[in-house]
Order: C-alpha cells, then sequence, then structure tokens
C-alpha cells in the first residue's frame, strides 16, 4: 500500500507538456483534410513559399482493390483550362486505347493520351475547361476508363465519387489562407 502512495505522490509532479507547433520539413507531404470521397493533398513549400495542394481519390476495381489513382489542382487565372488532373494507372494498361473519362451529367466521353510510366504506372495529364470543371462542382458521379493489354476489347469502368469535390477545394483555400 506504501508503494502505491510513493508512486502516486511521484506522479503527481509529472509534466504534461505543451503543444509543439507543426513544423513540417520543404517538400513534406500532408494531408490536410477529407471532404466525401476526396483527400485534400498538400506538399509543404520552402520558406516563404505557399504550400501546393491537391484533392485526391483512389479508384477501386470490382474486388475493392485500388487500381487508380487520381488528383486534380487549379491553375493559376488566365491559363485556358481552369484546373489539370492527373491520373495512375497500373502497367499493362493498354495505351493504344487511350485514357477515357467521361464527364459528369453530360454524357461527354473524352479520350487523353498517357504522358509517361515509371516502374509502376503510366500517367495521364490533362486540363479542365471551365464548363467541364462546373459539371464535376454539380455533379454525383462520373466515369474512367482504361483498357488491359489481356483484354483490349474489354473497357474497364470505373466510378469516380464527386462527394465532397467542391467542399475539398474549399479546404485548400482554408489551408492557403492560414500559412
Amino acid at each position: 500500500m506504501n508503494n502505491t502512495i510513493a508512486l502516486s505522490q511521484e506522479a503527481s509532479g509529472l509534466s504534461l507538456g505543451k503543444p509543439l507547433e507543426t513544423m513540417r520539413e520543404p517538400g513534406e507531404i500532408y494531408l490536410a483534410g477529407t471532404k466525401g470521397d476526396w483527400n485534400v493533398r498538400c506538399v509543404t513549400g520552402n520558406p516563404g513559399e505557399v504550400d501546393r495542394c491537391e484533392i485526391q481519390q483512389l479508384l477501386f476495381i470490382n474486388d475493392n482493390s485500388p487500381i487508380a489513382d487520381i488528383s486534380i489542382f487549379k491553375l493559376p487565372a488566365g491559363e485556358i483550362a481552369v484546373a489539370a488532373a492527373n491520373v495512375m494507372v497500373p502497367l499493362e494498361t493498354l495505351l493504344t486505347k487511350k485514357f477515357r473519362f467521361a464527364f459528369s451529367e453530360e454524357i461527354v466521353k473524352k479520350e487523353f493520351p498517357f504522358s509517361f510510366c515509371n516502374k509502376k504506372w503510366l500517367f495521364s495529364a490533362y486540363g479542365f475547361i471551365g464548363r467541364r470543371y462546373r459539371s464535376y462542382e454539380k455533379g454525383s458521379s462520373s466515369e474512367i476508363a482504361i483498357t488491359h493489354i489481356s483484354s483490349p476489347e474489354t473497357a474497364i469502368n470505373l466510378s469516380l465519387s464527386l462527394d465532397g469535390f467542391t467542399a475539398a477545394f474549399d479546404i485548400i483555400r482554408t489551408v492557403l489562407k492560414s500559412l
């Protein structure tokens, strides 16, 4: 019993600490928030620079395995496109079929070439003009299609949720104002 009293007397003198300021190294990626099905990822800028942020979503195939990754970011005012997207899909995606995208609430489908690949992924980059971007803000879902090299006549359709799309960009504005 005396041991318990001695321990509690020692514990009462412990410091509870104080919160540290979050210090991130330039180039460090951090999750700034999540809205709906979108993550807001940011890269810490150098001192005096603004962090670069984008919204990101993983896309899943039938068995709930991730198969693609899309990230979208706003472009500076004055550009022809208002936003840009980078899409990563796995190797063995058929390059000649290109990357196909159905824009929300419209039956507008576009195809985009793949830009480059690394040891794991193929990359496609494309821009959103104003009305296509606004269709995302108003929509609930969209569709991306790729083709596997083993089945060149069959598209793999991936659902892209637009739940939280606009709110995720609002998080970016909040993050940038707080820096």
